[in-house]
């Protein structure tokens, strides 16, 4: 029943893979206590992984990195437990008031950032806040329905002794004190950012209430041995790179929860002159202007509201956020742009400015601040998605200064990935040494990159707008496509192809964290010996989206199948596994993703209608002018303006490549080429297995229209099967669209070779390659 609850909740809630495999980690240890009747040290000997607590009843951490989602967790937590346990009393704790407000409103139904949208049946509840627990007509409400308290850790103290404060005093109305009547109650504690609650006052406070369980959440855990589960910020980075090289290869991004980060440092030979501060300021400024320029040509592509791209600044003291803010507005500081979209934020801050900061995600004019200044005022909990730099000048860079501000800006604005590595990252502006950063990032997570500081020249969007002569534009057929998969797994005989790993025998690797060099250490030694089966499919899960938590018993099956060819057993094989785990896993899920694609096909289907040729946007250099095709040389062929086609849909491209440039002035001077376009990413998406295919140029003759695509000659030689994947559909959508436009259309693979402006069109097919 509890597997079917994880299904559902995962579905309902859309819970990300790491969400889902806490869940699935919670399920196991609950499904092995009794809760409220087992003793601590009974239920601490019966866990595996030395599980120890530093609280008076069993809580367990679920150490998940910023960004990734805890509050939704909490949420399908708290569900579960309904569901599966009955359990209705969940008390939520929050540190401070930022998180405490933000809180509230997630697991408030009219907000539109409620936490538990989209589950189907979960009842009616009772929200009780620091606020509202005094109210009278709580006393009998609270035993008969699903109770959610939040609170802030402030607010349970039992030494407050104010008038104000009646937690712990006795109420007519109740029969008791507040925290006495909890105390009665078969309560479940879920503690954000719970490394906060480890001071004597905190811990007893919270002992107080005499909860049956806890759920502890947070990316730095105070007490790591009660952690269950973990999903590090190295984790993170690491899936959101795989998740955009992806994209990059024309698939989906699925896997990718945060905005990759880097550190920005100055190179050993940067220099400047004058205010280092300054210099700072207007590095990290423009990085910004940089990443508006291109959010504005995504969302203007996409067809998507924009988004304000934010600048968070971090200083020393309120006297110096005022100073800076006075520099920030200044006329000498980019033309005074900046005068009414600056917003300070201090302890002194009025209702005005707090009101601002909490609108910082909304669109303009609602909100129109593009910096905000503060003093260690935005912490763990205030996070927005749209903060894309971040300017740190409290102190040099550490390894404490990059973890308490690397959250602030780990979110995703559009709910996933873009496939632009500029809108994809956060940049964290530091002008150290650049070994230093270098190092220090190294010590933070792995994967954490380390950018030098550019002195490069600003951005500008300009528009593309089509001809007016509409005999020009291309017909092009809307082509509905709908991707078919049983999305089953059945036990097969999978092999072991890499015949290296029968001969592997588990060695030591040190490595020099900064020179990344390496040297053999000698034998591996694993003091505690893994499962080495659950260990694969553990990150078999988290490798591929589609598996979920209902694949688990056919992939230890043939994970087992797999790993018995390696004739090894007992703790020669957890060493081995644990150290060769990604050799592994580059061996089995190819595997696993071919016998999902031999299950998956895709249907087309015409719309009664043409895809239209819209203006578009596209970033270029500020000081950029338009060019004539005539009078460009190869290398400003990249990256400019480029105009002076007439036989083209648009008049002008900017290229994004010598080659492209190279096919359109063959295009434009050959006679039997009536019209042609260079498409741009989603004109004329063409679905594939992995996601959306989008060819470069269509080309319109008398004969036929022609969908071409230009590739390295590396990877048609090597017979890339992603490459042969993507044109395999092309040349189904062909048909399709022959059919439909009573025109032939012909797809034709190029080697990036055979372009060149000199030959016609017909001698630079002749070199295309067939698709088998």
């Amino acid at each position: 029943m509890s597997m079917n609850i994880i299904e559902k909740l995962t579905k309902e809630l859309s819970l990300r893979k790491p969400q889902e495999l806490s869940l699935v980690k919670l399920d196991s240890i609950i499904s092995g206590i009794k809760l409220g009747k087992d003793k601590l040290e009974d239920i601490e000997a019966r866990l595996v992984g030395n599980i120890k607590f530093d609280t008076e009843f069993p809580s367990f951490t679920f150490a998940l990195a910023t960004g990734v989602g805890k509050t939704r967790l909490m949420a399908a937590m708290i569900a579960y437990l309904y569901y599966t346990k009955g359990l209705k009393d969940f008390f939520i704790l929050t540190p401070g008031e930022t998180i405490y407000t933000k809180t509230i409103d997630n697991f408030t139904p009219s907000s539109k950032k409620y936490v538990l949208d989209g589950l189907t049946d979960f009842p009616m509840f009772n929200l009780i806040t620091g606020e509202n627990y005094t109210y009278a007509n709580f006393g009998n409400q609270l035993f008969d329905a699903v109770n959610i308290y939040v609170f802030n850790i402030q607010k349970i103290f039992n030494e407050r002794t104010d008038v104000e404060f009646r937690f712990h005093r006795y109420q007519e109305t109740l029969g008791s004190s507040f925290a006495e009547l909890l105390q009665q109650k078969d309560l479940v504690i879920l503690m954000d950012e719970s490394h906060r609650y480890r001071g004597v006052k905190s811990i007893k406070a919270i002992n107080h209430l005499k909860p049956e369980l806890g759920l502890e959440f947070t990316a730095t855990p105070a007490n790591e041995n009660n952690v269950v589960y973990s999903y590090t910020l190295a984790d993170a980075i690491n899936d959101s790179k795989k998740a955009l090289a992806s994209l990059h290869d024309g698939n989906g991004a699925k896997g990718g929860y945060i905005k990759i980060p880097y550190v920005i440092a100055r190179s050993d030979d940067y220099t400047y002159k004058g205010d280092l501060e300054l210099v700072k300021l207007e590095d990290g400024i423009r990085r910004h202007r940089e990443k508006k320029a291109l959010i504005e040509e995504y969302c203007k592509n996409n067809k998507l509201p924009f988004v304000l791209p934010i600048t968070l600044i971090t200083t020393r003291n309120i006297q110096h956020a005022k100073d800076v803010k006075t520099m920030v507005e200044s006329d000498d500081f980019f033309d005074g742009y900046y005068k009414d979209k600056t917003l300070l934020v201090t302890s002194e801050s009025e209702v005005d400015s707090i009101h601002q900061l909490l609108r910082l995600e909304e669109p303009f004019p609602v909100n129109k601040n593009e910096i905000v200044i503060h003093v260690d005022k935005l912490k763990e909990g205030w996070d927005v998605k749209n903060v894309y730099t971040i300017i740190p000048f409290r102190a040099s860079i550490s390894r404490t200064l990059i973890e308490q501000t690397i959250g602030r800006g780990l979110r995703l604005p559009f709910g996933e990935l873009t496939g632009v590595e500029e809108l994809d990252s956060l940049d964290i502006i530091s002008h150290d040494n650049f070994a230093r950063v270098v190092a220090v990032a190294h010590e933070v997570a792995e994967g954490l990159g380390v950018k030098k500081a550019e002195k490069k020249e600003e951005l500008k969007t300009v528009e593309i707008k089509p001809i007016e002569n509409k005999k020009l534009w291309i017909k092009i057929p809307s082509v509905e496509a709908r991707v078919y998969s049983s999305n089953k797994l059945e036990f097969f005989p999978i092999k072991l192809r890499l015949e290296e790993l029968k001969k592997i025998k588990p060695k030591l690797i040190k490595a020099d964290i900064v020179s990344r060099q390496t040297e053999e250490a000698g034998d591996i030694e694993v003091k505690e010996e893994i499962n080495p089966v659950n260990r694969i499919v553990r990150l078999i899960l988290l490798e591929m989206s589609e598996f979920d938590i209902s694949f688990k018993a056919v992939l230890q099956r043939l994970v087992k199948h797999y790993l018995d060819q390696l004739q090894v057993k007992g703790k020669e094989l957890s060493e081995l596994v644990k150290l060769h785990e990604q050799t592994i896993l580059n061996d089995i899920l190819p595997q696993l993703r071919e016998k999902l694609d031999e299950q998956t096909r895709i249907e087309y289907q015409v719309v009664d209608e043409e895809i239209p040729f819209e203006p578009y946007m596209k970033v270029v250099k500020a000081s950029a002018v338009p060019l004539n095709k005539d009078e460009v040389s190869e290398t400003e062929s990249r990256g400019n303006i480029i105009e002076g086609y007439n036989k083209s849909v648009y008049p002008a491209y900017v290229f994004d490549s010598t080659q492209e440039k190279l096919l359109a002035d063959s295009l434009e001077k050959d006679k039997t080429v009536i019209s042609w376009v260079r498409l741009r990413n989603g004109q004329l998406p063409i679905k594939y297995i992995y996601g959306n295919y989008n060819p470069d140029f269509i080309v319109e003759r008398k004969d036929a229209n022609y969908l071409v695509e230009v590739k390295d000659k590396s990877k048609l030689d090597k017979k890339d099967p992603e490459v042969l994947e993507k044109a395999k559909q092309a040349e189904e959508w062909c048909k399709i669209a022959s059919e439909a436009t009573k025109k032939k259309w012909i797809y034709k693979l190029l080697p990036h070779t055979a372009v060149n402006r000199i030959n016609s069109f017909d001698a630079i097919i002749s070199s295309a390659y067939t698709v088998n």
